[in-house]
């Protein structure tokens, strides 16, 4: 299942306020900068792979990635937050789970996530 476009966030501005606004923590692989923001039903995010990643195959690979992690954990992501998430330039050599393991800790340090029914269960 893709995510829907509406979710991307497309303008410069949007990137912009989450810099000035938001906060971030660095990771191994990726960076991760978070803003609330008010009366939004769900999560909008960003991605940002600069060209000092690799080429376009490369720096494609890695928004992919980077989509698919963002996707696997949409139902846990609270709404409201606007994110962007930056590729390091660690992130070519890094595998899936690798980067999934990267985002999870920086999300959970950031409190985007919020409890799921199951993990609920689980705790």
């Amino acid at each position: 299942m893709r995510l829907p476009s509406s979710l991307r966030l497309k303008h410069a501005r949007d990137f912009a306020r989450v810099k000035a606004e938001g906060s971030s923590q660095a990771g191994k692989y990726v960076v991760l900068g978070v803003a609330k923001a008010e009366n939004e039903p769900e999560f909008r995010y960003g991605l940002v792979t600069g060209r000092k990643l690799g080429n376009a195959v490369v720096r494609n690979r890695i928004r992919r990635l980077l989509r698919e992690v963002i996707r696997a954990h949409r139902a846990e992501i609270a709404p409201g937050w606007h994110l962007v998430v930056i590729g390091r330039w660690k992130a070519p050599q890094a595998t899936l789970a690798e980067i999934e393991h990267d985002w999870l800790r920086l999300a959970k340090r950031l409190g985007i996530l919020q409890m799921t029914p199951l993990a609920v269960l689980a705790a």
